[in-house]
């Protein structure tokens, strides 16, 4: 009788961990079903659509997102550097390239799994298509480091683990992926002191 308790117990100790820990994965680290990658960039063109995946939604809802219809945007998460290696507030990157062709796109930081990293007022912690300085060619380089840069310059707002989350509005770079070239800007560690 003990050892029917105990095993019932077990079992469902062992259901309720394994079914939190996959929650958890499949709201934090799974990309979905539908993951549009381009260079170091992901996103779901479809996490807003009427017929998005249980998990988008799941996502969506622990995150307090609205995720973005097909035909109003696409957010793109990098998490990433051209190296492989994961982005990290106390190290300096280079953010360079064009955006693709959208009415406004913007630029914030966000630690993994959580919403934006609200830093110091008196510090930049996002940029626009609208405030962006650019290169003659239309180009733009922002620099991502904890220490005032010139030029265009996003302050990490913390030490540790960033994504950077790229939201281009009325864009139609779900529906030309393959029949168009489609170019993201490139992260590049500068240095790094962590």
């Amino acid at each position: 009788m003990f050892r029917t308790v105990l095993t019932i117990l077990y079992v469902l100790a062992l259901a309720l961990g394994l079914g939190g820990a996959s929650a958890w994965y499949v709201t934090e680290r799974f990309a979905g079903f539908d993951p549009l990658t381009i260079g170091q960039w992901t996103g779901s063109p479809q996490a807003g659509a009427g017929r998005a995946d249980p998990y988008a939604r799941a996502r969506a809802a622990r995150t307090s997102d609205v995720p973005l219809g097909t035909a109003e945007g696409l957010v793109l998460t990098a998490t990433r550097d051209t190296d492989g290696a994961i982005l990290n507030g106390a190290c300096a990157y280079r953010i360079a390239g064009r955006a693709p062709a959208a009415r406004l796109w913007t630029l914030r930081m966000a630690r993994p799994g959580a919403g934006t990293i609200e830093g110091r007022p008196d510090l930049p912690s996002h940029l626009s298509s609208r405030s962006v300085l650019r290169e003659p060619d239309g180009s733009f380089r922002i620099m991502l480091a904890p220490d005032v840069q010139p030029g265009n310059w996003l302050h990490p707002g913390h030490d540790g683990p960033i994504r950077l989350i790229l939201t281009l509005y009325d864009t139609t770079v779900a529906a030309n992926v393959g029949l168009a070239d489609v170019t993201l800007p490139v992260i590049e560690e500068v240095e790094c002191q962590a």
